[in-house]
Parts: structure tokens; C-alpha cells; sequence
């Protein structure tokens, strides 16, 4: 049958059965790709629990993080988060000893002989302290404040002492509290009459405030001069006196190093320096650690904040509050203790909470001005760290900013490798979007994620939703991978099987030998560093910018963007200190044109915005860069300083001088108002079947300007759908294909250019992504591609000598139009195609992972035995459903047998293999001893090509399956031990069901006519 090409699918869908033959390497675009770097490769944060561990067991690791395709690893003395029990004499095991020393040496050793790359955190556990001398410079600060009410009537004499004690909310009990010892020294006294209370917050008269510190200390004394109720402030500050880890219980006199370790300032340099002055004077003194780390060292590493105090401090802020605010800040120190300035602003520090009149309960722009201040004493501590880590061969890599009361996206672009994390950004792309943008305006090219942390116990995660957390983050742009982590794997005392366990079972994950999946990790890691090394190539191309402003940073949405992505729009958030850059700049219209090229700033439900923002947007607007204020107009300035600029700067950009500055309600603003504009988006999509729209659909665009090459990275989070997509490239680019579960790239075999691009169909299923790549070919001809086809003309691919080949599903004629104007005719033949064999029945055999019957803590090893199914199984299903594998953790091997008639006579045939079931965790297959290439756990139906490995007659073929370790640790939840204690969390296993593993589904060999058309 031929069938009319205007009735023919015209852009047909993208072939998605992977795996034929590959392409000649001129073919290809990104050489990197199929086997990338160690430098694109996922790293493990990797806990050990002290120095005390054999370093034999810790060199095991690094062989094992090397066989599964890491990249590295953070070499991180966890120390039990720096709590007791010390199960081990930290004052010579403790982070920064000799023994710690030691076991550096080892790690770096091992890491170079594999071609690992080592993070070295700069301190144990969350690497926010290091060993010192207590109350010395560089140690952690804080305000305290007493008080006292008082009438007309009563004269003060003495300054309120400080109250030590603060409500420490949820963190009591998870970090360390300040200890209450050492002097304390004043800073301010001063004096307001009451305005008002309201429950716990009471208003200050701001215009009564009064310094007090001089007639308290002199001997006379002070008296209200008015009527009414006044409250008399003493403010002090003092060494917070914070661990970030303990010693143990018995520590020689003057062992200061083998003391713990104590929380340095992190709002000056003075802290970057005591933690690096300890790394140089008690770490690097030796000269082949020192050297050693010069090779192959990668980062020097602080993870997310966690410390506390009642209002963070450090020497010299009043002097630069004075000099950046343009006033005194010690009469209104407090309407500095808000909720707002606490971590993750769990609190009030004190049961009463002060403002003053005109502001709002949490202290308004005196406030804001403390954290304006606070945030510029970070940026200085950041600087200090990236100077030490740039001379030493490294960059700095810390999570900025986010639970404290800074400016994250002004921090961001001070480190040289930034790092959110998964759980703390609510598994959120629109909350990762926030973080990306800064990153990628400043040319970071390294944007890190701590990823895989998840509350729910640990050996519970499965790789599929590893997986979802990898490619959302890739959705906002993140490449670089560090895995949340990989547990030591030697014996340590008071441990049972199944190993030494940080956090107590509550967090995942624990990868390692232990873990079943383990020996397919390899796959997972391939495929991400894949995407990683595609978002490292050249720059990334967003279509738009949204300023934001957060200050303290919380983890929610600015935008509602269904609208937007479903269109194609690409976006990514900006804060006002990055727009504020002398760096950046508009171009022809376009804002950093050398960089993400916006093409239009977003300002959406925006109230606030610095003076020196406010001026570069009218900068921006002069040399043509469209803005959109969408919602309220942001007229008022951030913190005390510049109202005056703001409010004529904000005029002038609205007054109607500029035609490209548009002022809109919510209501209005979407993709159409942006069209109407002229600003289209480098991709746009529309679903063709499957979802309603595209709005679940992400991209990333990665631009190479050397090498003329363009990388999309593509993730649908929606339904399985066939989208429809145009992109906006130069007429003389090819497109290509890249799979980043087998690291074949060829060019796409079918498309259709158009005037601005190319457009083409592909089909996703839930969950699933693929890359798109463009390049001019090396050829003198661009290979032949399909312009449309017949609908029975199924999958088209190129093989291995350039030739273009489809693969046809049924016996009936097929015909494609192609490049050349050539038409290809499959004829029609009389002899039918093998039907599909779902195969079957399945000999079932299972390496079981359990515990031993006792579980000693002189020894993790797993009780590994092999449960052999006695019957063969006609139906697939869950092992939990399988009798004798209810409760089972471990690697299942399916064998079945395919008997294979000969092929019809002037037939070639084609055969690919597909699974129906859903994949719960991982999944291999090999076909008469031949690894099928790897199967992507979001579509394992889409087939991978088997055709070479297949034979005439009997063939066999092998599904090996893995699972979590959870129902084996479930089993023996009341038993194991980690560090002499147990699951902290019980209800983690207790209270969630056994969970379903095996191969389930069917498994089909599917036969097709393969046909030559160029």
C-alpha cells in the first residue's frame, strides 16, 4: 500500500528503540560523551565514622567507588554528626589528629592511583568548625541581651545582664548548643518607651531611644524623662562557645587538636582563616599529603549551616554597619532579635520580641539592615576560602547561604563551585531555578548538588527515585552530581550487619557492597555523568529572567510557570545584587549575551528592590531590554538606605519613556503577552497525544560558541507523551540524537527544517530524558535523512557504515519521503511477520542479602544464599507474592528460553527486546551471553535493538534484577546497631509494608522487517 504523503505522519516520531548499530565516529558530536571524565562523573560523600578505621577497609571503599564509574568522593569524618557516643578515643581519632592525618594520606593515595577526584571538608561532620584554642580570634560569635521595664519613677544603675539562654526550637538536640561559660562584653545599652504590646512583641518608640551606657556606668544612674513604660537594653557579645564536635570524656591537658572541634565566624574572613590555618599548620605541613591533595584535590568543602546562636555576630560589624548603612546600629540592636535572623527562622531567641514604631512586628528595615550587613561579613568569609582553595590547585565548594538569615543569591557567585542540596530545596525545580540562575549569570560552569538525602529510613531508596531527584536537577541546569552517600563499609565497633550506618537509619542512602543494586550502580552513575559532561559543555541559553528577592531565603516558589514551560519558555531566577553588577550587562537588547542571553527580566509580585537594582534597570531598559512587572510594582527599597533613589528610579522606568517596559496585573502576564513581544523561546513544544500540554516538559540549552555546537537536555515530568517540537537553530545545523543510557549519539534520522530551525516529534515516557544535539557535519554531504513516512514505517536509524535503515511492523508497502526529494518504497510481501513472543515460563533464582542469624559487631558481613524458586514461573510477579521470597533483599537472575524460526525467505529481520512490568529498582539483561545495553528505568518498554546477539533456533535469555536492602533490614529491625545504638525512628520500617521487587510484566521479542531506504 502507498499512501498519500499528505495523509502521512509529516514529522514523524523520533525513533526511540536505541541500541542499533552505531554510527561511524564522524558522526558524532561530543567525543566525551559515551565515557566522560572523572571531572563529569558523580562523587559520594563519603562517611567514615573516625580515624580509628583500618585504612585497608577505607582504600576498599575507593577501589569500590572507582568499579562502579564515581568521579570521587568527600572524604567526610561524620564523627555522629559530633555527638556523643564516642565510641572510640576521638582526643587521638579525632578530626585534624595524627590518625586523621593518616588516613588522608591513604585516601589521597588511593583516590590517584583510580583518578578520583577528593573533596576535603574543612572540618568533620557538616565542616563548619575545626580544632582551636578556645575564645580565640576566628571562633564563632554571638549577641545576647538582657532587659528590664521601668517607669519615670525608677532610676537604673547597672546594665541588664545578658540572658545565655535562648529558645533553641527544633535544633536543641541536633547541633550543639552554645556553652555558658566566658565572659560576655557590652555593646550597647540603650532605652525606649512602650508604644505598645501585642502578645509577645512589644513596640518601641524609636524617637525615645536613648543611650544609656554612660550614666549606667558612671555611677549616676538614668531615669526615664517620660511617662509610661520604658525598657532598658543590654546588649552583649561574646564567643558563642559552639562544638561542631566533641572529644572524648578524658582529653590530655593542652591536646587542643584532639579537644573537638569548635564553630568558626562565618561572617568574616577572620573564620575562613582559622579553619585554613589549621589545614596549613596540623594537615599540610606534610609535604606528600600537601602534594598529594595538589593532584587530586577537587574541592574544599563546608556543608549547609548548621549552628546557633541567639543573633549571629562578629568583631568589627558595628564599624561595618556604620560604613555600608550610613548609621550607628547599637540603639536599635534590639529589633535585631526576630525570628527572621534565627536559622531557617524557627523562632524568637527570647519570649519577647521588640520593634519600632512605624515597622512591622519582625523588625523592618533596621532588620533588613542587619542582614544586609551580615550577609556582606559572609561574602568575606566565602572570598577568603576561595583565595585558600585557589592557591592550593582547587575551588571552594559550599551550600550558601539558605537557613541563615544571608542573601543566597548574592553569596553564589562569591564560591567557585556552589552547591544546593535535594532535601533542603523541597525536590523542587522551581526551587533549584532560584539557585542556577546566579550561578550560571557569574559563568560558575560547576553548579553542585548534595542529592539523594531523604527522610523515610535508610536502604529504602530504589533507583528510580534517585533517578527523578538526578534529572530534576539537571532540569535546572545542576551538572554536578554528589551522591548522599556512601557509608564506610569495614567493621567499627557496637556495629552490626548491615554496616556502619550514619544518622541512625533515619536518612538514605547507604550505597555500597552492601547494597544489592550495587553491581548495576554502574549504569545509573554512566548515565549521569553523561547529562553532566552535556551541561558542562559551553554556556547555558535561558530564554528568560525573574528577578526574586528572598532574604532570608525559604524553599517555595516565585512563579507559577506551567504556562511558561508549556510553551517552550525556558527561566531561572536573579536576585537584586546580581543585577546590580558592573559584570553585567545588556547588549543589543539581550542581558548577558555572552552568557544565558535573557531576552526579557521578569519582575513578577515583586515589592522590594535595592537603589543600586532599581538604577540597572533603567540601565538595562536604555540599551533595550524588555521588562515585565507583573503584579505590584516594586517601589520600596531594601532595608533602611536609598528610598529616595528606588522611588524616582521606579518612576522613570515606569513613566512610559521606554515602549519595552510593560506593566501588568497576575492576570495577564503569560507566553502570549511574550509572543506579542516578539520574544519566542529557543524550543517550543506542544504535546501531541498523551499529556494535555507541555507543561511538564523541561529543557536545558547548552551553547558552544567555539565549536558551533548546541545541547538540549530534555525531561518529561508528565505523562507519557509525543510532543512536537521546534527549535530555533541556523539552517545549517544537523540534528543528533544523544542516549545517555547507552552513550550512543547519531544523527536524527528524521526531522524537517524550517525556516528558523528544525522541528521533529519525540516520544517520552514518564520520567524519561533524552539529549538533542545540533552541528554541522564534517561531511561534504549531510547525511540522507526522512522528511515524512507511512505510519506503519515504525523505527528509522542509521547503522554502523552511515546507511539509513527502517525497521517496517508489518507485512504491508511502507514509503518514505526523504532529503534527497528521493521517495523509498518497502514493497508489500505475502509472508507474514513473526508475531511477538512474550517469553516464558522463568527459572527464578535469588542471591539473598540478609542478616546473619546472630549479628555480632565484630563483623558487617551480609549472610549472602541463594533461594532457587522450585517451580518455573508462567506469570511474573512481585517477590513479595513469590512464597519463601516475601520478605527477600538481593539480585534475582530470570532465565527463560526463545526459540527463533528461520526468517521468511527474501526477508531480512530485525528483533528488539521489551519489558512491559514496571522496573522498581534496577534491571540487566543479557541475550545469549551479550549484555543488552542498559535499560532506562522510566521506559523499559521502548525496546533496546538485540538483533546481533539473536539467533536461528533456541536462545537464551538472562534478567538479572536488583532491590533495595530494605525488607532485609526490616526483618531485623529490632536487632541491628550502628555506633552501639538502633533505628532512631521505628516507624520508618515498622509502619510501611514490605516492598515489591523482581521482574514483573512481561518480557516480548518483537520481529520486524528491516529495509534499506538510503
Amino acid at each position: 500500500m502507498r499512501l498519500s504523503h499528505s495523509l502521512i505522519t509529516l514529522l514523524g516520531t523520533l525513533a526511540t528503540c536505541q541500541s542499533q548499530p552505531s554510527p561511524p565516529s564522524s558522526m558524532t558530536i561530543l567525543p566525551s560523551f559515551t565515557l566522560p571524565p572523572s571531572s563529569s562523573r558523580p562523587k559520594f560523600r563519603y562517611w567514615f565514622p573516625d580515624a580509628s578505621v583500618p585504612p585497608a577497609a577505607v582504600a576498599s571503599d575507593i577501589a569500590e567507588l572507582s568499579a562502579v564509574s564515581a568521579g570521587g568522593l568527600q572524604f567526610l569524618g561524620f564523627y555522629n554528626q559530633g555527638f556523643p557516643p564516642v565510641s572510640t578515643d576521638w582526643s587521638r581519632y579525632g578530626f585534624g589528629t595524627a590518625a586523621f592525618k593518616e588516613l588522608l594520606r591513604v585516601a589521597l593515595k588511593e583516590a590517584e592511583r583510580y583518578g578520583l577526584r577528593v573533596d576535603i571538608p574543612l572540618g568533620p561532620n557538616t565542616a563548619a568548625g575545626v580544632p582551636a584554642v578556645p575564645r580565640t580570634e576566628g571562633l564563632a560569635m554571638e549577641l545576647v541581651m538582657g532587659s528590664m521595664s521601668v517607669n519615670s519613677t525608677q532610676t537604673v544603675r547597672s546594665v541588664p545582664q545578658p540572658k545565655l539562654d535562648f529558645n533553641k526550637g527544633y535544633l536543641g538536640g541536633w547541633v550543639h548548643e552554645p556553652e555558658n561559660w566566658g565572659a560576655s562584653e557590652l555593646v550597647s545599652a540603650v532605652a525606649g518607651r512602650v508604644v505598645r504590646r501585642n502578645g509577645k512583641v512589644v513596640t518601641l518608640d524609636g524617637k525615645s531611644l536613648v543611650d544609656v551606657r554612660e550614666a549606667v556606668s558612671n555611677g549616676t544612674g538614668w531615669r526615664p524623662s517620660g511617662q509610661g513604660e520604658w525598657v532598658v537594653f543590654g546588649v552583649w557579645e561574646r564567643y558563642s562557645n559552639e562544638r561542631s564536635c566533641v572529644s572524648s570524656a578524658r582529653v590530655e591537658q593542652g591536646n587542643w587538636v584532639g579537644n573537638g572541634s569548635w564553630m568558626v565566624d562565618h561572617f568574616s574572613a577572620a573564620g575562613a582563616k582559622k579553619m585554613t590555618g589549621f589545614w596549613d599548620e596540623e594537615l599540610l605541613d606534610d609535604e606528600e599529603v600537601d602534594g598529594l591533595l595538589r593532584k587530586v584535590g577537587g574541592y574544599s568543602w563546608e556543608d549547609s549551616m548548621e549552628m546557633m546562636a541567639a543573633l549571629w555576630w562578629t568583631k568589627g560589624f558595628v564599624e561595618k554597619f556604620k560604613k555600608n548603612r550610613g548609621y550607628d546600629p547599637r540603639s536599635y540592636l534590639p529589633a535585631f532579635f526576630q525570628a527572621k535572623n534565627l536559622w531557617n527562622g524557627y523562632g524568637e531567641p527570647y519570649d519577647t520580641s521588640y520593634t519600632i514604631d512605624g515597622e512591622p512586628a519582625d523588625g523592618g528595615k533596621y532588620a533588613e539592615d542587619y542582614r544586609l550587613t551580615l550577609s556582606e561579613g559572609y561574602r568575606d568569609y566565602l572570598r577568603a576560602h576561595e583565595e585558600w582553595a585557589n592557591k592550593r590547585g582547587m575551588a571552594h565548594s559550599t551550600q550558601p547561604a539558605y537557613n541563615m538569615p544571608l542573601d543566597m543569591s548574592a553569596s553564589i557567585p562569591v564560591v567557585g563551585a556552589p552547591e544546593l542540596e535535594s532535601l533542603g530545596f523541597g525536590e523542587s525545580i522551581e526551587n533549584y531555578r532560584q539557585f542556577t540562575g546566579p550561578a550560571h549569570l557569574f559563568g560558575r560552569n560547576i553548579i553542585s548538588t548534595e542529592i539523594g538525602a531523604q527522610r523515610g529510613g535508610a536502604y529504602a531508596q530504589p533507583i528510580p527515585r534517585l533517578l527523578g531527584l538526578f534529572q530534576d536537577s539537571f532540569a535546572a541546569g545542576v551538572n554536578t552530581l554528589v551522591i548522599h552517600g556512601m557509608a564506610y563499609g569495614g567493621a567499627y565497633t557496637g556495629t552490626t550487619w548491615p554496616g556502619y550506618t550514619p544518622f541512625q537509619y533515619e536518612f538514605c542512602e547507604m550505597w555500597g557492597l552492601r547494597q544489592p543494586s550495587w553491581r548495576h550502580m554502574n549504569d545509573t552513575l554512566l548515565f549521569a555523568s553523561r547529562v553532566s559532561e552535556v551541561l558542562k559543555t559551553g554556556v547555558p541559553k535561558v530564554d528568560l529572567a525573574f528577578l526574586a528577592w528572598k532574604h532570608p531565603w525559604s524553599a517555595r516558589a516565585v512563579f507559577p510557570g506551567g504556562d511558561l514551560n508549556a510553551a517552550g519558555y525556558t527561566y531561572e531566577y536573579l536576585g537584586p545584587d546580581n543585577l546590580a553588577s558592573p559584570e553585567v550587562e545588556v547588549k543589543d537588547g539581550i542581558l548577558a549575551p555572552d552568557g544565558p542571553a535573557y531576552k526579557a527580566l521578569v519582575i513578577y509580585g515583586q515589592t522590594r528592590i535595592s537603589p543600586s537594582a532599581s538604577a540597572a534597570l533603567l540601565r538595562f531598559a536604555t540599551a533595550g531590554l524588555p521588562i515585565f512587572i507583573v503584579g505590584t510594582v516594586p517601589n520600596n527599597t531594601i532595608g533602611s538606605v536609598g528610598q529616595e533613589a528606588v522611588a524616582e528610579n521606579m518612576s522613570r522606568l515606569t513613566g512610559g519613556g521606554f515602549g519595552h517596559v510593560k506593566v501588568l496585573s497576575t492576570d495577564r502576564f503569560n507566553a502570549l503577552v511574550l509572543r506579542d513581544a516578539d520574544i519566542f523561546p529557543k524550543l517550543s513544544a506542544e504535546s501531541i497525544d498523551g499529556a494535555p500540554n507541555a507543561s511538564q516538559l523541561y529543557s536545558v540549552w547548552r551553547a558552544d560558541q567555539k565549536t558551533g555546537l548546541h545541547l538540549v537536555y530534555l525531561l518529561n515530568r508528565g505523562a507519557a507523551s509525543t510532543f512536537s517540537l521546534s527549535f530555533t537553530v541556523d539552517s545549517d545545523l544537523i540534528p543528533y540524537r544523544l542516549d545517555p543510557w547507552t552513550g550512543e549519539q547519531s544523527p536524527v534520522p528524521r526531522y524537517l527544517p524550517t525556516g528558523d530551525g528544525v522541528s521533529m516529534r519525540l516520544t517520552l515516557a514518564k520520567g524519561q530524558a533524552t539529549i538533542i544535539g545540533f552541528k554541522k557535519t564534517s561531511e561534504d554531504r549531510p547525511p540522507t535523512y526522512v522528511v515524512s513516512h507511512s505510519s506503519n514505517l515504525a523505527r528509522i536509524f542509521y547503522d554502523n557504515s552511515g546507511s539509513l535503515f527502517a525497521y517496517v511492523d508489518d507485512t504491508s508497502e511502507a514509503s518514505a519521503l526523504l532529503s534527497t526529494n528521493a521517495e523509498a518504497i518497502v514493497p508489500e510481501v505475502s509472508t507474514s511477520l513473526p508475531a511477538p513472543i512474550s517469553l516464558g515460563p522463568w527459572n527464578l533464582s535469588v542471591e539473598s542479602y540478609s542478616a546473619p542469624n546472630t549479628l555480632p559487631t565484630s563483623s558487617v558481613s551480609p549472610n549472602r544464599t541463594v533461594i532457587t524458586v522450585p517451580a518455573p514461573l508462567a506469570t511474573l510477579t512481585p517477590w513479595t507474592k513469590i512464597r519463601g521470597l516475601e520478605r527477600s533483599s538481593g539480585v534475582g537472575i530470570y532465565r527463560a528460553t526463545v526459540t527463533l524460526p528461520a526468517a521468511p525467505q527474501g526477508l531480512e529481520l530485525g528483533y528488539t527486546i521489551h519489558l512491559t512490568g514496571q522496573v522498581y529498582n534496577t534491571v540487566r539483561i543479557r541475550v545469549n551471553g551479550h549484555v543488552v545495553p542498559a535499560i532506562d528505568p522510566a521506559a523499559p518498554g521502548e525496546g533496546r535493538d538485540v538483533s546481533s546477539f539473536l539467533k536461528q533456533g533456541q536462545n537464551e535469555v538472562v534478567v538479572e534484577v536488583t532491590s533495595t536492602l530494605f525488607n532485609a533490614v526490616k526483618a531485623r529491625m529490632n536487632d541491628v546497631k550502628s555506633i552501639g545504638k538502633g533505628i532512631h525512628v521505628p516507624k520508618y520500617y515498622s509502619e510501611v509494608n514490605w516492598a515489591d521487587f523482581g521482574l514483573v510484566g512481561e518480557v516480548v521479542v518483537k520481529s520486524w522487517r528491516k529495509f534499506k531506504l538510503a
